[in-house]
């Protein structure tokens, strides 16, 4: 059996690409995202989501500033019925 997946880039294709996002309240959804994103898994694929934060490493916002969105943001999506994210 071989499983199916979608790979999203996050900044730009989930949400609206802004320098060194890290806080919830200035992440905006890509419109239509939410709906593509459940297309795909009733399709039988998983959800991957990739990123590249180099704002970390650059001091700009740490490790936890962006495992705190990252969590805000899958239960955005489990709040649409999108769970294999």
């Amino acid at each position: 059996m071989q499983t199916k997946a979608l790979f999203l880039d996050r900044d730009g294709v989930i949400n609206k690409e802004k320098d060194y996002l890290y806080k919830i309240e200035d992440f905006e959804f890509i419109n239509g995202v939410f709906e593509a994103c459940k297309y795909f898994q009733d399709q039988g694929y998983i959800i991957i989501v990739v990123t590249n934060q180099s704002g970390i490493s650059r001091g700009k916002y740490t490790q936890k500033d962006f495992d705190l969105l990252t969590s805000w943001m899958i239960n955005e999506f489990m709040k649409k019925d999108i769970k294999n994210i």
